[in-house]
């Protein structure tokens, strides 16, 4: 418990601040400021009185009242924060003593800058850094300690004051260096050690990417996408449909969908090797996809899984152009004077016309069916049916007239409604341009190559 003398001058400084808080208001002139801070001395809270001098100056650099009672205040803080370094470097209180005398500095070049020259005794830089010197060795002995125990985060954290309060010191780069990359090396060994070669590749990859050049990460990086590839054969597509060159032009789309995974351990196996290999061993697809024999294939490969597919359904609807002839007015103005004030005016009025309205869609539908194989169990690691359908249309008009003067008409006569007449204008600047079924076919076989390479990406993950 305080004593009460000090519990006392405590809620007098509160009090007296608190009120010249309030009073200050909205007027935060360096004269009132100034003001202000002659109360706070005269209360003996010369820390306070202080820092409203300051801001006073700092609101008015001529404010000759604020600067005189800056240099007192000042000069009396300045001189608490020495004492308090010189009583807690005799205290042999080295990390307090090395923090007091930068508070003390810090508070220095501050005054400084507003052209106020405080008192300071030179030999206090010399005694500066000697505990310092102390205190530094004393946090270096101790990172290194902590590095030894594997407390890194620790370690990190001293080694990092070390380089604030000494820049260059000793090899405390490369200790920090070591600090944070030793964590993942160490992470990525045991992944390694375990075969989880995709987790150790991307720990050793981040050691790599903050140093090249520790340890053998780089060496081992490599090895775990040597040791954690994933080569993957695709084989001839079966085309269950009347339509010739399907199934090679949605193969195309499959390799390039693969191809393109950002996947550093996905490898695509040519499909030309492929097709040599099995008339070689004078194997079929059916020995690729009987499990007994999917390892020797694998093999003879080089690949852990296969991908296996048949284009069950394909077909394409290519739509006639249709052109309807629509009724409508188009609205001219008329010339007119009022009888009764002599002024002319204009009326709007309909004459009958006609338009075009154009039709036309295409659509293209299709269904595969696709697996992948692993070449070292001979177990199916997935197995869907995609079935897409695209499709495309135009719907548009015509008028060889003034298309902005065009109203479209009804049994009662002419649709002058602001909704009715925006309606015919979008159909009048509807695009034209219609998907070709081949362009849709494309469309199609992109959405199942994108589906079958996100069946991989989470295969890979696995």
């Amino acid at each position: 418990m305080l004593p009460l003398k000090t519990t006392i001058k405590q809620t007098t400084r509160l009090v007296i601040l608190l009120a010249l808080i309030s009073a200050m208001g909205g007027c935060t002139t360096s004269k009132s400021l100034s003001k202000k801070a002659e109360k706070l001395e005269e209360a003996g809270l010369y820390s306070d009185a202080a820092l409203f001098y300051y801001n006073a100056l700092i609101k008015n650099r001529n404010n000759v009242n604020a600067r005189i009672g800056l240099s007192k205040m000042g000069q009396r803080l300045l001189n608490n924060k020495i004492d308090k370094f010189t009583k807690t470097r005799a205290l042999g209180e080295d990390k307090e003593a090395v923090y007091a005398y930068l508070d003390a500095k810090e508070y220095l070049e501050k005054i400084n800058r507003l052209g106020i020259e405080l008192e300071y005794p030179r030999y206090i830089d010399e005694d500066y850094e000697d505990v310092k010197e102390a205190y530094v060795k004393e946090l270096y002995d101790e990172s290194n300690d902590l590095l030894a125990d594997k407390k890194f985060d620790q370690a990190s954290s001293l080694l990092k004051e070390i380089e604030r309060l000494s820049p260059g010191y000793k090899d405390v780069s490369s200790l920090k260096n070591t600090a944070v990359n030793e964590p993942l090396y160490l992470d990525a060994l045991q992944h390694f050690d375990a075969g989880r070669y995709r987790l150790a590749y991307y720990e050793f990859d981040e050691v790599y990417s903050i140093d090249p050049n520790y340890k053998d990460a780089a060496i081992l990086k490599e090895e775990c996408l040597d040791l954690g590839k994933f080569p993957v054969a695709i084989s001839k597509l079966e085309n269950g449909t009347k339509f010739s060159q399907v199934d090679e032009r949605l193969s195309a789309f499959i390799v390039t969908g693969l191809s393109s995974i950002n996947d550093p351990f996905l490898r695509i196996v040519e499909r030309d090797n492929l097709d040599l290999i099995l008339k070689e061993q004078k194997m079929s697809l059916s020995g690729i996809v009987d499990q007994n024999t999917a390892v020797e294939v694998g093999s003879l490969l080089g690949a852990k899984a296969i991908i296996t597919g048949k284009v069950i359904s394909f077909s394409e609807k290519r739509g006639k152009l249709k052109v309807t002839q629509k009724n409508g007015y188009e609205g001219y103005q008329v010339k007119l004077m009022n009888k009764e004030t002599g002024k002319n005016y204009y009326q709007t009025r309909y004459k009958p016309v006609t338009y075009k309205e154009y039709y036309n869609a295409n659509e293209v539908n299709i269904s595969f069916q696709y697996k992948a194989i692993s070449l070292e169990t001979g177990e199916v690691l997935f197995s869907e049916i995609a079935e897409k359908k695209v499709s495309d249309e135009v719907y548009y008009a015509s008028y060889e007239g003034e298309a902005m003067n065009l109203f479209p008409a009804s049994k009662e006569g002419v649709l002058s409604g602001k909704m009715d007449k925006k309606r015919l204008l979008d159909m009048l600047r509807a695009d034209r341009n219609l998907h070709s079924t081949e362009e849709l076919a494309n469309n199609a076989y992109t959405k199942i190559a994108t589906d079958l390479s996100s069946e991989i990406k989470n295969l890979l993950r696995e």
